[in-house]
């Protein structure tokens, strides 16, 4: 449960990991980008509902969400190119949370040992502490020595920060997309996406799926890959075609 001071809890999890670790557990899942492109939406979700939680202190559940989007927008477009960077990111996410679960495993062994037997001698006698240094120890060289320690430290080079900057949200584009259907009836998706960048396209390709779900919309793709038609529906009924 969540304590009275907030220190990077989601409900009763406590970081982005272990939340991640168990929707993925919940599934019966492997961990790999299968399985956290399918729980991908559960953890978005489950973010947003804890909304109140300060913006600071839920950093790290934002970069694990969108590298989670990232994960997401490969499987629903196989096609699509991730820079180096991004295929760094969704492998060290992979790896983290394989060591995560390794060592969430290993801590409940020693939790489960240790409630059965004491690692501690029994009768153990109170023994007195003294402190008793080298006769050679003196003031002076305790503060030579300080001073070479100090003096081999590494140059602290203060990094930039960086600040995560909202480009769109899949609600505005889901209204502004049944909007203009609405108006103009049929379209084409590659003429709605001609000059979007990559994360512009993934969002309107998300929207779309939404919209045809919905029965707002209705979609046809004559084969994989190709151009994606769209028509607005009066009906509010899924329609699909391919």
């Amino acid at each position: 449960m969540i304590a009275n001071q907030f220190t990077l809890e989601v409900g009763e999890f406590k970081g982005p990991l272990e939340l991640l670790l168990n929707l993925i557990e919940q599934r019966k899942l492997q961990v790999n980008d299968i399985s956290l492109a399918q729980v991908s939406d559960d953890y978005i979700h489950y973010i947003e509902d804890r909304s109140q939680v300060p913006l600071s202190e839920t950093a790290q559940f934002v970069v694990v969400a969108s590298t989670l989007l990232l994960i997401k927008s490969r499987s629903l477009l196989p096609t699509i190119e991730l820079s180096s960077d991004e295929e760094d990111d969704i492998r060290d996410l992979e790896h983290r949370l394989q060591m995560y679960a390794h060592a969430r495993r290993a801590s409940k062994l020693v939790k489960k040992s240790w409630h059965k037997q004491s690692f501690l001698p029994k009768n153990l006698q109170k023994r007195e502490i003294i402190f008793a240094p080298a006769a050679d120890i003196t003031i002076e060289s305790i503060q030579s020595a300080a001073s070479k320690l100090l003096s081999e430290l590494p140059t602290f080079v203060k990094k930039p920060t960086a600040r995560i900057k909202a480009e769109l949200k899949l609600e505005d584009v889901i209204e502004s997309l049944a909007r203009r259907m609405r108006t103009q009836f049929s379209g084409s998706f590659k003429t709605l996406t001609s000059k979007a960048d990559r994360v512009s396209a993934i969002v309107h390709f998300l929207a779309l799926l939404e919209l045809v779900k919905q029965g707002t919309l209705g979609a046809v793709q004559n084969e994989n890959f190709s151009d994606i038609a769209m028509e607005y529906e009066e009906v509010g009924t899924p329609k699909y075609g391919g």
